[in-house]
C-alpha cells in the first residue's frame, strides 16, 4: 500500500484505490504515486482522472482510465480489477491464434483468459486445437511439420565438399606443373639440351589440361549457388 498527499488543503478527502495487481502504477492527474495494489492519498474536491497501468514492466499492460468528482469530505474508496490474461507460446512460433473463427494475434501473444478453446494454425504445419488447461502449466503446444523436408543447401553438401576439393587440388596441380615448365626452360636455356624442350612442351600441355578442369570446375560451383 502507498500513502501520499496530493494536496495540503483543508478540504481534501482521504482517497483509497485498491485493485488485483500487485505491480499496479497509479497516476492521478499526470502524477505517478507509486506501484502495488493499494493507494491511499489526500486529494481536493473536483474533477480529477485517474490512470491505473497493470504493470508499468509489462509493455502491453492494461490500462485502465477513469474521472472522478469528489464532492464531499467523505473519504472515497475505489476498486479495480484488470482483466485476467494468458501467455500463449508455440513451438515453433508466429502461429496463428484464433478464437471463435477470429484471429486474436500471433504466438507468442498475450489474451484474455475466459476462453474456452483456440484455433492454432500455421502454414505447412497441422492444426491442433487447445484449452486453458493446456496452458496452465507453462508448456507450449507444439505443431507438427507437415510440409516438404527443406532442401540441403549446396554449401553443405557433399557435392559441394567434392567440387570444392577437387577446385583445390587442380589449381595446386596447374600451379605445380607450371613452375616446372618453366624450370625445364630455365635449364634448356643454360645448357641447350632439345630433350629439354619435350619436357617443356609435356609440362605446358599437362598445366593447360589441368586448369581448363580447374576452371570448369569453378564454373559448376558458381552455377549450382546461382541455382539455388
Amino acid at each position: 500500500m502507498f500513502c501520499s498527499s496530493l494536496f495540503s488543503q483543508s478540504d481534501s478527502v482521504n482517497l483509497i484505490i485498491q485493485t488485483n495487481s500487485d505491480s499496479t502504477g497509479f497516476f492521478i492527474d499526470n502524477k505517478f504515486f507509486g506501484v502495488g495494489n493499494k493507494l491511499e492519498t489526500e486529494i481536493v474536491e473536483g474533477q480529477h482522472t485517474l490512470y491505473l497501468v497493470e504493470s508499468i514492466k509489462l509493455w502491453n499492460a492494461e490500462v485502465i482510465k477513469d474521472t472522478i468528482f469528489i464532492e464531499s469530505t467523505d473519504d472515497l474508496v475505489l476498486e479495480y480489477s484488470f482483466k485476467s490474461r494468458i501467455l500463449v507460446n508455440t513451438i515453433p512460433q508466429d502461429v496463428y491464434v484464433y478464437e471463435n473463427d477470429s484471429l486474436v494475434g500471433f504466438t507468442p501473444t498475450i489474451i484474455e483468459s475466459g476462453f474456452t478453446k483456440l484455433e492454432l494454425e500455421k502454414p505447412d504445419y497441422k492444426s491442433i486445437s487447445i484449452s486453458p488447461v493446456d496452458l496452465s502449466n507453462g508448456e507450449k503446444p507444439k505443431l507438427n511439420y507437415t510440409g516438404e523436408p527443406p532442401k540441403t543447401q549446396f554449401y553443405g553438401s557433399a557435392l559441394f565438399t567434392i567440387l570444392l576439393g577437387t577446385a583445390i587440388a587442380l589449381g595446386a596441380t596447374t600451379a605445380y606443373l607450371k613452375l616446372e615448365a618453366d624450370d625445364k626452360f630455365e635449364e634448356y636455356e643454360i645448357t641447350g639440351n632439345p630433350e629439354l624442350i619435350d619436357e617443356v612442351n609435356q609440362y605446358d600441355v599437362s598445366s593447360g589440361a589441368t586448369f581448363v578442369v580447374f576452371e570448369l570446375n569453378v564454373a559448376l560451383i558458381i552455377y549450382f549457388f546461382l541455382s539455388e
